[in-house]
């Protein structure tokens, strides 16, 4: 991994390309297929014309559409930690609002939607100047399929996180420092976990050598910074995304080596998705390695991961993993032909079994 995490390397030579518009066209039509197929099983295993838009406002997604009508309290409390959830995604569901009469959960899921294909493109575009036309699309698929993918369709801010740390990676690839802070400040506006955009960012700064390069973490650091500023003038604190994080989950959110042992204690439905999840991003990383990708790709993933399995209140799930950008487009370079349709194909079912599971037994599981 050392000798990867110092080498820039530069894109692989690709084929000649297809028309972008082919290119995207063979993404969405099977993300927009998904898209069916996912409330499909919702209305056909749970009925009900409700069944959708319950699902919409599952779990956080509620907070989200919260802050979307009514902005955020100015004043913390357990019962409202509305400050924990960045505020990108409730801007956007709220300028989108007028055009549903102002029916906040069907803005939500367009916004869901719209924001779900655009991390499938961006994803697939990483990949596509890394290795070629099929790379990308297959990657673009990938993210479609992937077994967190059934959460780009309630109100989670987790495909625009996506899309924008893609793209920022992309821009950081092409030496594209403006670009690629800029993106980089956007999605770390959008949540907490695009945060290592700005670790990516200042990698690729230090190892360019140039000192207009430093442009790309600084951009890409003011989306937090404008946030925290915001809750200062709002709430009188530019700590209040820390204190929500701690007054709604009680204090547990703080660094611990060895947090995930404490998972293992007991042998219950957290457990075994939290195990899963582990076995996912250990052969992801095994793919980056085998992909030989760029530095900036492990200076996003190593610490994104390192933020989720070490937080004693957060354990890996399907959902979050899926923002750990760099972990499809290395499989999708990494694999082809019959095992590339087995990941596939086993995708979608896994994708499906999440959504099933986490509808059907929330207790078990108790949260995505």
């Amino acid at each position: 991994m050392r000798d990867q995490l110092l080498h820039d390397t530069e894109p692989h030579s690709a084929p000649r390309r297809a028309p972008a518009s082919t290119f995207f066209a063979r993404i969405l039509a099977v993300y927009l297929l998904t898209r069916l197929v996912v409330f499909g099983v919702l209305l056909d295993a749970f009925g009900g014309r409700g069944t959708v838009t319950r699902f919409a406002r599952i779990w956080d997604a509620k907070y989200y559409l919260q802050v979307a009508a009514h902005g955020y309290p100015t004043v913390l409390s357990a019962r409202r930690p509305y400050a924990a959830f960045f505020p990108l995604y409730p801007l956007m569901v709220r300028v989108l609002a007028p055009v549903f009469d102002h029916d906040w959960v069907a803005s939500g899921l367009a916004v869901s939607l719209l924001t779900g294909a655009s991390a499938c493109l961006a994803v697939g575009a990483l990949a596509r100047d890394r290795a070629g036309d099929e790379t990308g699309v297959r990657a673009g698929w990938l993210v479609a399929v992937a077994p967190g993918a059934a959460f780009l369709s309630p109100a989670y801010a987790d495909g625009l996180a996506l899309a924008l740390c893609a793209g920022a990676l992309l821009m950081l690839d092409r030496r594209r420092w403006v670009a690629a802070g800029l993106l980089g400040g956007v999605a770390t506006a959008a949540s907490p976990l695009a945060v290592p955009i700005v670790i990516a960012a200042a990698w690729a700064a230090w190892r360019s050598g140039r000192r207009q390069a430093w442009l790309a973490p600084v951009l890409a650091s003011s989306g937090f910074g404008s946030y925290c500023l915001y809750l200062w003038v709002h709430m009188g604190t530019p700590f209040g995304w820390f204190d929500a994080e701690r007054v709604g989950w009680q204090g547990q959110h703080h660094f611990n080596l060895f947090s995930s042992v404490g998972w293992f204690t007991s042998w219950t439905g957290i457990t075994l998705v939290e195990t899963f999840s582990i076995g996912l991003a250990a052969a992801g990383l095994w793919a980056m390695r085998r992909a030989r990708v760029p530095g900036t790709w492990w200076a996003f993933t190593i610490p994104f991961l390192a933020s989720v399995v070490f937080d004693s209140a957060l354990w890996l799930t399907p959902r979050i993993l899926l923002t750990a950008v760099p972990l499809v487009p290395a499989a999708a370079i990494v694999l082809h032909g019959k095992r590339y349709r087995i990941l596939l194909a086993s995708s979608v079912v896994v994708m499906l079994l999440v959504l099933v599971v986490y509808v059907r037994f929330p207790g078990f599981v108790f949260q995505p």
